[in-house]
């Protein structure tokens, strides 16, 4: 099966759909203090770039500039002290505190690149959002980092200074002459967006699906946040909704089975006016942190089932992906089909997990009071029901097979990676070590003419003091000169 065009996306057949793009070198500045090797480094955005160019796509798109986002739109979401923290933290007042004030946090450094580069995220973001919202845009893309769906109110966490897709969100929602009252945030970072969650908890016009590893909560951020009966409280109850995988390698399959299951009928129910994808790819095949399968196909399908929804009005942040290979192939498999000017094969290889049926029937249940689309199915209901893009799972063998060659997949690309990464450690420590040396001599050549200094120094206070020892003789016999000479007389 192939979708075709799709005629409900916000333009006219024939028109070509307007997709905005924005990428700032300015956020390459925010690292690590002293360039040490780590997965979220400005190597991820550049890839992606350097993939669009390469391959003509940037020239299909309308590029626009990234700015810095203003302190007031980021109150709706943070605290003061955690925008003054960040704010603040790349002055050079706070560069000998820089690293104990990172220590305190989750996984999170600091250098003198970071504020401008979290302010550029995070402003780069709501511009897309507000782009799109007013139609100048049909849909936009923000190559942005640091990430953002860690963030909480008042703390950074797992690589995230400000929760950009947050105060994009708030931003949308406050200004009330681009008409948007509801709003669709699809999290599908393979890690839970807490900070996300935590920020519309009970609010009924933003609905948060995320679909994550959690393995009972061993994974990051661990807790109990991820867990599916996590589903906001108040006038938010029901519209958070987790989706928690019980094992790593899921894939294709896994994923559609979950759109299919949950979240199209939902969305079909929510009718958002605007979708908020946090895009994050360390889900994708041979990523060092994820540990899951979906391909760069996989990605395009679930965004070509979001866009008929909204008028195709989709804004994508990126949020994690650490192969790099996968990130860019798979960020521009999604821009192709926000482009839509050719159409998408729906089917996908392999089958679901037992496991990934037990998570879709315990979201269902938990949520079926407040979206009746959801009550509940059997698990072979739910298997026969499932889509052409998803076959049915025939036995525990083939699912064990497909395991285990996404796995060895997997296993090869994440290799190829560790020793790309060895590699350029041994490069960075040769360099040190050379550095070492080198300031080594230096100090040395340093010692040595300090002592030459000192002996010469030490020399001189010698001869000062027999010169002075000279003088007092002196004055001791021309007193006692004038003494002989005065009894003398």
């Amino acid at each position: 099966m192939e979708f075709p065009p799709d005629q409900s996306n916000g333009t006219e057949p024939g028109e070509r759909r307007r997709v905005g793009l924005v990428y700032d070198e300015r956020m390459c500045k925010h690292s690590t203090p002293k360039g040490e090797i780590h997965p979220e480094n400005p190597d991820r955005i550049r890839s992606i770039w350097n993939k669009l160019t390469s391959a003509g796509i940037h020239q299909r798109c309308v590029i626009f500039d990234a700015k810095e986002v203003e302190d007031k739109y980021i109150a709706a979401v943070h605290t003061n002290n955690h925008i003054n923290l960040i704010k603040t933290i790349s002055s050079e007042k706070m560069a000998s505190k820089r690293n104990r004030v990172a220590a305190r946090y989750n996984s999170i450094h600091f250098n003198e690149g970071s504020s401008e580069s979290a302010y550029l995220a995070a402003g780069s973001v709501l511009e897309a959002a507000e782009k799109v919202a007013k139609g100048e845009l049909n849909s936009a893309f923000a190559i942005v980092r640091p990430p953002g769906h860690h963030a909480e109110e008042s703390e950074p966490m797992g690589f995230c200074l400000f929760n950009n897709v947050a105060i994009a969100t708030s931003f949308l929602l406050n200004q009330k002459k681009l008409g948007i009252n509801k709003i669709l945030i699809v999290d599908w970072d393979v890690h839970h967006g807490n900070g996300t969650q935590k920020m519309f908890w009970k609010d009924s016009r933003v609905l948060v699906f995320s679909v994550h590893r959690h393995e009972n909560g061993s994974f990051y951020p661990t807790g109990d946040d991820g867990s599916h009966i996590m589903i906001g409280e108040g006038p938010g109850a029901g519209y958070n909704i987790n989706v928690p995988w019980e094992n790593d390698q899921c894939g294709d399959a896994d994923y559609i089975a979950v759109w299919d299951h949950i979240l199209i009928p939902v969305a079909r129910e929510f009718n958002p006016d605007i979708i908020i994808i946090s895009a994050g790819f360390d889900a994708a095949l041979g990523d060092p942190l994820g540990g899951c399968c979906v391909t760069p196909h996989g990605y395009s399908v679930m965004l070509k089932k979001l866009m008929k929804f909204s008028g195709g009005k989709i804004i994508m942040a990126l949020e994690g992906g650490y192969n790099l290979n996968s990130l860019a192939n798979s960020v521009v498999a999604c821009i192709e089909v926000l482009l839509d000017d050719k159409p998408i094969a729906e089917s996908v290889e392999g089958y679901p997990f037992e496991s990934t049926w037990r998570v879709i029937k315990a979201v269902r249940e938990e949520l079926s009071a407040f979206w009746p689309v959801l009550v509940d199915k059997s698990p072979e209901e739910l298997q026969v029901k499932c889509s052409d893009s998803v076959p049915k799972i025939i036995n525990a063998k083939e699912v064990t097979a497909t395991s285990q060659r996404g796995k060895i997949i997997s296993d090869t690309l994440t290799l190829s990676e560790s020793l790309d990464r060895l590699t350029e450690l041994r490069i960075r420590f040769q360099k040190s070590l050379m550095q070492i040396k080198s300031e080594i001599h230096v100090t040395e050549d340093r010692i040595h003419r300090v002592k030459d200094s000192m002996i010469k120094t030490a020399y001189a206070i010698s001869e000062q003091g027999q010169q002075l020892e000279q003088i007092r003789s002196a004055v001791k016999t021309l007193t006692q000169t004038r003494s002989s000479r005065g009894c003398e007389k």
